[in-house]
Formats: structure tokens, sequence, C-alpha cells
């Protein structure tokens, strides 16, 4: 364990993890708690369904937001370098027009 790293108990779906992070214990229950949401929700269709295949239903879910956020952020991030690229143009073309040389 590192000397920020911190050992925490959560509770997913009836079931006690040790976990070790170095995020605040605020921080590991939302996660945890988002996790067995999000496995609840998987298993609320069936009866008797096998808690591994909920699991990995929850897993695909959690990975699809990811890789959906992750797109939002590279579309974001292309717009400000696009953005930031204008206003170094019109900052240029200001400089050139107010260049006291011209006047």
């Amino acid at each position: 364990m590192t000397a920020m790293e911190h050992s925490y108990k959560v509770n997913i779906c009836g079931e006690t993890f040790q976990v070790k992070s170095d995020q605040s214990p605020q921080t590991i229950e939302r996660v945890a708690g988002y996790l067995d949401f999000k496995i609840r929700e998987m298993g609320k269709g069936g009866i008797n369904v096998d808690k591994f295949r909920v699991v990995v239903l929850a897993a695909m879910n959690l990975a699809g937001e990811l890789f959906e956020l992750r797109a939002k952020v590279e579309e974001f991030d292309k717009q400000q370098n696009q953005l930031q690229e204008k206003a170094r143009s019109l900052n240029a073309s200001l400089d050139r027009a107010l260049d006291p040389a011209d006047l």
C-alpha cells in the first residue's frame, strides 16, 4: 500500500469487497453505489438470472457510457482547438491591421 492509498470496505449487491484506493471515501462509496445500482438495474428483468451474466451486462453498460463520454470529450477538445486556432488567426489579423509600420 502506498502512502496515499487507503483500504475501504464496500457493499455491492449484498457482497462485501475490500478496496484499496487513493480516492476519497466519498468517491469510493459513490462508485460502489453506482455499480450496485447498475447491477441491480440489469438484474431486474430475470427471476433466476445468473449473477455473472448480470455483472457482465452491467459492465458492458458502464463501458458503453464510458466510450460515449470519451467521444464527447474528444469532440469538445476538437471544437476547443478549432476555436483557439480561429482566435489566433483573428489576433494575427488584428496585429497586421493595427501595425504602426503600415500607418
